[in-house]
């Protein structure tokens, strides 16, 4: 399927208002896009310009970086190619974590942004860290992870404390490398989370009050956060009854059973203050601590029969119960299978996730959970490596909205007059990508991992998750908003009277050096990895020559037209 001739429009309508200051996009260029890019999601990808699935050196090590990262500059993908793939990992592994949350507490007491900007600070800090920080591994791992253990600031309380995100994020930047385990008991003791899924004061049942514990945290711990619906096998496929039915990991005895286990947990005390059940307080920063009288007392049956046994202390009821979820054997393709759909290919084949799972379950060294051996398990797999796969129809992913953006600012450079990132997407962003960090729209996510668009996808058996986001609206705003940001501002956002803009001296040399071909053939490299077929090649060309008497309308109709390309849209 020739999924490429059908940018032509949308380079001419660019072409029009780069010329004559008219309107980027035209309903024409609009449905040729997003007819393309839905063809992309799962056709076979044309011809290559690079000679099919042979990848240089550096096109491989920029694919390993937009499946592993926000995507790298040229600095990035050389650092690659030098310590090879496995070594740049490990260095990766290596490097420590750097919490968010004192720094969102420094501009706070810095003042500098007054108090009505304060619920703004931990989004600043979020775009410093996604363009600067050395840990990019960490970062795009947590991103994926704060899409399984879901807290959404559309909850008013976590909006208007940027202490709040910034500390449960923090908990995902330690998770994300490292125990399991540990992120699980982070995440259940959360004050974010417990407001979030109300196990925050939840308090022990009272039969005589007609007063039983809040049911939400206990059923998505189990759904959402490690286990699922049904049964699976080590490959991530459903275990099926006699009768070929998927078998259910849980029921409503479960749930009930579980919910005891997290009772008694309220928000910790300022220092020197005591503990006292139900106190609203502001240490988001601090996990929620055990109040034993408001626990439910006595044994708690948990899956499979398991008892969490009476006589223990809160804390140690929900120790029991988190190992006990940690040890079950859906955990490792429950978790290995939604990470390598966040990562590298929305439709994994099971011996992939059975490989995934294996590591889970062992580290080679008896480590059970270990999630920096699981990451990079899923980036060395050779279905995430091997660049045949490109050409194969099921694998791959369209990128997510959020995740384009940012890869475009890191690309380029992003920076600001001020050095500082002050940014927040709100409702403006929300409505163009529909996804923007902590804003999910439900616990669900913004996306189901499980979602099929009608026609050729679905006939396939495939799905593709993102999509379900990219649809009419935001489509032709994603691809007014690039116009906009790169034909007209060279800019990734202007908010508060200091611009976040790109830096693009070093593809301006390009093009006036060497001409408009080496232009395209580098932002080929940084953005699609060499994979940018002839036809889209030959459209960006054909646009951009015409007006070569303007270098910088040259250079940015160039990278727009990348920026929307079926190729660029697509991660394979």
């Amino acid at each position: 399927m020739d999924m490429n001739p059908s940018l032509a429009p949308i380079a001419e309508a660019a072409q029009d208002a780069t010329t004559t200051g008219g309107p980027p996009l035209n309903r024409r260029a609009f449905l040729a896009w997003a007819g393309a890019l839905t063809a992309a999601a799962g056709a076979p990808r044309a011809a290559s310009a690079q000679g099919g699935t042979t990848l240089t050196a550096r096109q491989a090590a920029s694919r390993l970086l937009a499946q592993a990262t926000f995507g790298g500059d040229l600095a990035l993908i050389d650092q690659v190619v030098s310590q090879g793939d496995e070594a740049w990992l490990d260095a990766q592994l290596a490097l420590p974590v750097q919490p968010m949350l004192p720094e969102v507490l420094a501009l706070h007491d810095s003042g500098a942004s007054g108090e009505e900007l304060e619920y703004l600070y931990f989004d600043w800090i979020w775009w410093q860290r996604a363009m600067t920080a050395p840990d990019v591994l960490r970062m795009r791992v947590a991103f994926a992870l704060s899409q399984i253990f879901v807290i959404s600031r559309r909850e008013d309380t976590l909006f208007d404390y940027s202490t709040a995100p910034a500390a449960f994020h923090d908990a995902l930047l330690r998770g994300a490398l490292g125990s399991f385990k540990d992120l699980l008991r982070e995440v259940t003791l959360s004050p974010s989370m417990g407001l979030y899924l109300s196990h925050l004061n939840n308090r022990r049942s009272d039969p005589v009050a007609n007063r039983f514990p809040d049911e939400n945290y206990a059923r998505e711990v189990m759904q959402l956060f490690t286990i699922g619906l049904f049964e699976l096998n080590p490959d991530g496929t459903r275990k099926l009854d006699s009768a070929g039915q998927p078998i259910p990991t849980y029921g409503n005895a479960e749930i009930t059973e579980m919910a005891k286990i997290f009772t008694g947990l309220t928000m910790a005390p300022e220092p020197g203050e005591p503990v006292e059940f139900g106190v609203e307080q502001e240490t988001f920063g601090v996990p929620m601590v055990m109040v034993d009288a408001e626990h439910e007392p006595g044994p708690k049956t948990l899956l499979g029969g398991f008892v969490v046994p009476a006589g223990q202390t809160g804390l140690q009821d929900i120790e029991s119960a988190l190992d006990h979820l940690v040890q079950h054997p859906n955990t490792g393709p429950f978790i290995g299978t939604h990470l390598i759909k966040f990562l590298v290919t929305s439709n994994p084949s099971p011996a992939y996730v059975a490989r995934v799972s294996a590591i889970f379950a062992d580290n080679g060294a008896g480590v059970r959970g270990d999630m920096g051996a699981v990451v990079k398990a899923i980036l060395l797999d050779p279905e995430a490596r091997d660049a045949s796969k490109i050409d194969d129809p099921a694998f791959g992913k369209v990128r997510e909205p959020f995740v384009r953006w940012v890869q475009l600012g890191r690309a380029f450079h992003a920076t600001s007059d001020s050095g500082l990132f002050r940014h927040f997407g709100g409702d403006e962003d929300l409505e163009f990508m529909q996804q923007y960090p902590f804003f999910s729209p439900s616990v669900f996510n913004f996306f189901s991992p499980f979602h099929q668009p009608a026609g050729a996808l679905t006939q396939a058996g495939l799905v593709a998750p993102e999509l379900e986001i990219i649809h009419a609206f935001t489509s032709i705003a994603t691809v007014n908003r690039l116009s906009d940001a790169i034909v007209e501002g060279e800019y990734l956002f202007d908010r508060f009277d200091d611009p976040i803009y790109l830096d693009l001296d070093g593809e301006l040399e390009i093009l006036e050096e060497q001409g408009p071909g080496a232009l395209v053939d580098h932002l080929d490299l940084l953005l699609t990895y060499g994979t940018m077929s002839a036809e889209t090649r030959q459209t960006v060309m054909d646009a951009i020559l015409p007006i070569g008497e303007e270098p910088w309308d040259q250079l940015h109709l160039a990278l727009f037209l990348v920026a929307i390309s079926p190729e660029y849209a697509v991660l394979r």
